[in-house]
């Protein structure tokens, strides 16, 4: 009778520990259906379904959109353009009523994209740049100099090179510029992948994320200024918050890594312990066994 209730209970035992088991794997999964309902629920857009069926250039600029950061984000034709994409009439569509906009000149551009709901910010930070005084006499660079003009891009690195500024600038000072902004975008990736991976273990980052939100502020703000004077000044700014962030983090995954391996030992050690238990029953069973037979 006392051997049947060791049984049950370490049966009873795996079998919670399955069902615990099972539950958290349902939980952690997607719920895709919910997901696809959502998608599907999604207006038509007819300013891009039109230019779907458009050539040239009226037709590649949905191409190029397609390939840009308001893509990924769902900023469509009209968040800039104006317009009434849901109605399916382009000579309406593109209306007074609708406020259409239209295409903007280059000395336009600017305010253009920095409206308050745009990038009122960037265009603050642009006009304490020498470029702004360029763009209104010349039209240029603005905005769509360096980011492009449908197929938007974001503040990186990768949409300014000395050759750009060189049309413009000596070759030797473009390179200063270009190496310098290089470095700070460098760190700063290190850091993204740092909260990327604090990110999936969803570990709270507290002051730290706040104190990164305001460097890339400050670097966005030295690109959209963009003077050597500038650069100079922000930078050794950046830099120490850099340094400083990079220990932060450094120290916030070890302390997350060494809780894995606390983690991944305490599951080894107590699937040990419920191993060797069945084992020891198996073990008392067959001896009592042994023992009546005789």
């Amino acid at each position: 009778m006392r051997m049947k209730r060791i049984y049950v209970s370490f049966g009873l035992s795996l079998l919670v520990l399955c069902v615990f088991s099972l539950v958290t794997m349902i939980m952690a999964q997607p719920n895709i259906n919910e997901d696809s309902a959502r998608g599907n629920e999604k207006a038509v857009n007819y300013c891009i379904e039109c230019h779907k069926t458009l050539s040239g250039k009226t037709g590649s600029v949905l191409l190029e959109w397609r390939e840009s950061v308001h893509a990924d984000n769902n900023r469509e034709c009209q968040i800039c353009h104006g317009g009434n994409p849901r109605v399916n009439d382009s000579r309406l569509a593109k209306s007074k009523k609708y406020n259409f906009i239209g295409k903007p000149s280059k000395r336009e551009v600017l305010t253009f994209c920095g409206r308050r709901e745009c990038h009122a910010t960037a265009y603050r930070q642009f006009q304490r740049s020498p470029h702004y005084t360029s763009v209104m006499q010349e039209g240029e660079p603005n905005c769509v100099s360096c980011h492009g003009k449908h197929n938007i891009q974001r503040s990186t690195l990768h949409i300014i090179s000395d050759r750009t500024c060189s049309d413009c600038h000596s070759v030797e000072y473009s390179r200063q510029m270009v190496v310098a902004i290089s470095d700070i975008e460098k760190n700063i990736e290190d850091i993204e992948e740092s909260f990327e991976y604090l990110d999936k273990r969803h570990i709270e980052k507290g002051e730290t994320e706040k104190r990164y939100r305001e460097l890339k502020s400050y670097f966005h703000q030295l690109v959209h200024v963009f003077s050597k004077q500038e650069i100079e000044y922000t930078r050794k700014f950046v830099e120490l918050e850099i340094e400083y962030l990079k220990n932060d983090l450094k120290s916030k995954i070890t302390v997350v890594r060494r809780l894995d391996l606390i983690y991944l030992l305490t599951a080894f050690i107590s699937i040990f312990i419920i191993i060797s238990f069945g084992v020891y029953i198996l073990i008392v069973t067959r001896k009592r066994r042994n023992i009546k037979q005789q």
